[in-house]
């Protein structure tokens, strides 16, 4: 008897696969129709006004580069960070973390993507060149380096590294509530960039 079970429970086991493998094909099939015909709108949207956007200030007069710093080699990093970050704070710079370029299309018109891309990459350095400034002068002058974090942080920055460096601070100085309020800020805690923040709070904690 259960041989002949055996090739019916075979077949039925086969249809069951069957079934799942077309919802699947028809799914992505659908999604993929649903991505085509949203790129194609959006890739037919007029040029939209991008002058009001929320564009990223740097406040200069009031970063920590008037300091001098013993270690002579890191005292030479930092005068080049300092380039960076004041080349960078002259230029336009939009936080645009978690915005697809379809949706940048949609928005504000496909001839807009290629300016917006580069304001984007703008502030990312911008952000990328403070980190390491701060990260740089950490040791000597950790106050002056926790409030450069906390600008960049105020930005909406998703860079792991200084929710990591501005957590230890906090922990060396034993602010427990500080610390914690860096997990309400994460811009994002789904996104790959958001995890690696949320990883290296948690790790800093364990501590």
């Amino acid at each position: 008897m259960r041989i002949l079970l055996l090739p019916l429970i075979i077949t039925i086991l086969a249809l069951v696969f069957k079934h799942n493998a077309d919802k699947r094909d028809h799914s992505d099939q659908h999604s993929v129709r649903s991505y085509l015909n949203r790129e194609s709108a959006a890739n037919s949207v007029r040029r939209q006004d991008i002058s009001n956007l929320p564009y990223i200030q740097a406040p200069i007069e009031s970063f920590p580069f008037d300091i001098t710093l013993n270690d002579a080699k890191k005292q030479l990093q930092i005068d080049n960070y300092k380039k960076e970050i004041l080349s960078y704070a002259g230029k336009p710079m939009l936080n645009l973390i978690g915005v697809t370029n379809t949706e940048l299309k949609e928005h504000y018109g496909p001839a807009n993507l290629d300016v917006l891309s580069i304001y984007d990459q703008n502030y990312n350095q911008y952000m990328r060149y403070l980190f390491l400034y701060a990260q740089a002068i950490y040791e000597e002058y950790p106050v002056k380096s926790a409030d450069l974090l906390t600008y960049c942080i105020s930005t909406g920055t998703d860079i792991s590294g200084i929710y990591e460096l501005l957590g230890r601070y906090y922990k060396e100085k034993g602010d427990l509530t500080a610390f914690n309020k860096l997990y309400e800020v994460i811009p994002d805690t789904n996104s790959v960039s958001g995890k690696m923040i949320l990883n290296k709070l948690d790790h800093l904690k364990e501590i």
